[in-house]
C-alpha cells in the first residue's frame, strides 16, 4: 500500500546513471533532523527514529531494492539499532525491501519497511551533530539516497491543555491561554506558534510578527504563524501574550483551535505551512510571559524537538461550542415516464445555517433514498451507493458542512410498471446516535419521490 504524506531535511546524493534511462528511479525524501537526549527527562522519549520514504516516477513499481544505511558518523555519539529487514556490520546496514505498488499516480511518498531506533551515548554533549547516509541498489531501478542528520539534546515544548468551551454565544469572543514547558535539556533561541482556526472563529487581533493564511482546506478558516524573540530555557514554563482571541461567528457550531509551539527553526512547522500563501499582521506584537522561570545552561540553543511521550506533545486541539442550530433539509422530486422508460430523479440536501458543521470524528450527512414502486435502479451519482435493491444512501461526502450547502444527488431508474402516484422519499439518516442537538426541526427531514 502506498502511503501519502512526508517528512523534511534530507540531502540528495545520489545521481542516476546515464544508462538508466529507460529505468523507473526511486528517490529518498527530504528526512527531517533529528534530536535524541542523553539524559533521562520527564515527559521525553530517550530515543528517536527517522522516517524514511521515498518518490518515484513510476505509476507501479516491481522492484527488489537494497539499502545501505551507513551510521559509522553518527556511531561516534549514538547507538543505533534497526529492523528486523536489516543485516548491520561495523556500524553499516544492508536492508532489503519490496516495493511492489500499483496506482501510484498522485501518491507523495512510499513508505520504507526500513526503521532506525537512536539512543545517545551516555556522556555526549549536548549540541554535538553527527550525520547517516542513506544508498541503495535495485533489479529494476534506480534508488537515490540522502545524507539525515542527528542532534544529542534540544528543546522540547510540552504544550499545557487548554480549557474546551460549550454554550459560547454567537458574535462573543473568547480567549484561549497557550502555555507551555520547555521539558528539553537545551534552550530555544526564539519560538514559532502556529494556530488553526476552524471554520465559525476568526483571530481577533493580527500581530506584526504573525502571518496569516485563509487557503487551502475547507477544514481551516485560519491559520496564523508567529515568530517570537526571545531564549526559553530548560524547564522555564510560558505563555502566549496576549492569550489568543477568537471572535465567534454567526457560522460557528463546534469549532476547533489547532495549536503547535516549538523552538524557532524547528522543521515540523515548516512541514505543516509548505507552500502557503501568507499575509503580514499588522498591530502590536505577540510576546512570550514567562509564568515559572528556566535554568541557565551551558548548552547552545537548539532548533530540533526532543521526541515527547505519553500525553506530553507540542500539538493540542481545543473544542470551542457554539449556542447554535443548523437546519438541514431534504428536496425530493416529481417525475412522469412511461413502462419501460428511463427516468432521472434529481435530488438534493440543504444545510440552512446558520451553522456550518465540522464533524472532526468522520462523519459526513447522509439521506436515506427510498425508490418509487414499479420501478428499478440503473445508475446513481457518485455521492449516492446502493443500500438493498430498492434504497440508496447519498452523502454529502464532507465533514464539513458549510452553512448554505446544497448537495445535489441524481438516481436513474428504470419504470418497470406504471403505477399511478407511485410514492418513494428522501430523507435525513441521522445514525445509530439520533437526531443531533444542532437540528432540533424534523418537519424538513423527508421529502416525498413521487413518479406518474
Amino acid at each position: 500500500m502506498a502511503t501519502a504524506g512526508a517528512a523534511a531535511g534530507l540531502a540528495l546524493t545520489g545521481v542516476a546513471p546515464a544508462h538508466a534511462d529507460d529505468q523507473p528511479v526511486i528517490t529518498l525524501r527530504q528526512t527531517a533532523p533529528v534530536a535524541v537526549s542523553p539524559a533521562t527527562l520527564a515527559g521525553v522519549s530517550t530515543t528517536t527514529s527517522p522516517y524514511l520514504s521515498f518518490t518515484t516516477t513510476a505509476s507501479s513499481l516491481s522492484a527488489n531494492v537494497t539499502l545501505t544505511v551507513d551510521v559509522t558518523q553518527l556511531s561516534a555519539i549514538a547507538d543505533v539499532t534497526f529492523s528486523d529487514n536489516c543485516t548491520v556490520v561495523e556500524h553499516v546496514a544492508s536492508c532489503w525491501e519490496m516495493f511492489f505498488y500499483d496506482n501510484l499516480d498522485g501518491v507523495g511518498s512510499i513508505g520504507a519497511l526500513t526503521q532506525m531506533t537512536i539512543k545517545a551515548k551516555a556522556g555526549a554533549p549536548a549540541g554535538a551533530s553527527a550525520d547517516y547516509t542513506v544508498s541503495g541498489t535495485a533489479d529494476n531501478a534506480v534508488v537515490v539516497g540522502g545524507t539525515g542528520t542527528v542532534d544529542i539534546g534540544g528543546p522540547a515544548y510540552d504544550q499545557t491543555q487548554p480549557t474546551d468551551l460549550t454554550g459560547v454565544a454567537v458574535g462573543s469572543a473568547v480567549t484561549e491561554p497557550v502555555r507551555f514547558t520547555n521539558r528539553g535539556d537545551r534552550p530555544a533561541d526564539g519560538t514559532q506558534a502556529l494556530l488553526w482556526a476552524s471554520p465559525g472563529i476568526g483571530f481577533a487581533r493580527h500581530f506584526a510578527n504573525c502571518r496569516y493564511s485563509g487557503e487551502g482546506d475547507p477544514r481551516e478558516a485560519a491559520l496564523a504563524l508567529c515568530d517570537i524573540p526571545g531564549e526559553v530555557l530548560p524547564g522555564e514554563k510560558a505563555a502566549l501574550a496576549p492569550a489568543v482571541r477568537l471572535n465567534v461567528e454567526s457560522t460557528a457550531y463546534t469549532t476547533y483551535l489547532d495549536s503547535m509551539i516549538a523552538p524557532a527553526g524547528d522543521p515540523g512547522i515548516a512541514q505543516s505551512v509548505a507552500g502557503r500563501a501568507w499575509t503580514q499582521g499588522t498591530g502590536g506584537q505577540l510576546t512570550l510571559k514567562t509564568l515559572t522561570p528556566g535554568t541557565p545552561t551551558d548548552a547552545p540553543a537548539g532548533t530540533v524537538s526532543l521526541s515527547q511521550r505519553g500525553t506530553h506533545g507540542d500539538y493540542r486541539i481545543t473544542s470551542i461550542q457554539a449556542a447554535n442550530t443548523a437546519d438541514f433539509s431534504v428536496t425530493g422530486a416529481t417525475a412522469t415516464a412511461a413502462a419501460g422508460d428511463d427516468v432521472t430523479l434529481d435530488l438534493a440536501m440543504t444545510n440552512n445555517g446558520p451553522a456550518t458543521i465540522f464533524d472532526r470524528s468522520g462523519d459526513t450527512r447522509i439521506a436515506t433514498v427510498h425508490l418509487p414502486p414499479g420501478t428499478t435502479p440503473v445508475s446513481a451519482s457518485a455521492n449516492c451507493h446502493p443500500q438493498g435493491a430498492t434504497s440508496y444512501s447519498c452523502s454529502n461526502g464532507d465533514i464539513v458542512s458549510p452553512a448554505g450547502e446544497v448537495s445535489h444527488f441524481s438516481l436513474t431508474v428504470h419504470v418497470d410498471e406504471v403505477i399511478p402516484a407511485a410514492q418513494g422519499s428522501i430523507s435525513m439518516n441521522w445514525g445509530p446516535s439520533g437526531r443531533p442537538a444542532y437540528d432540533p426541526d424534523p418537519a424538513d427531514d423527508t421529502a416525498p419521490i413521487t413518479l406518474n
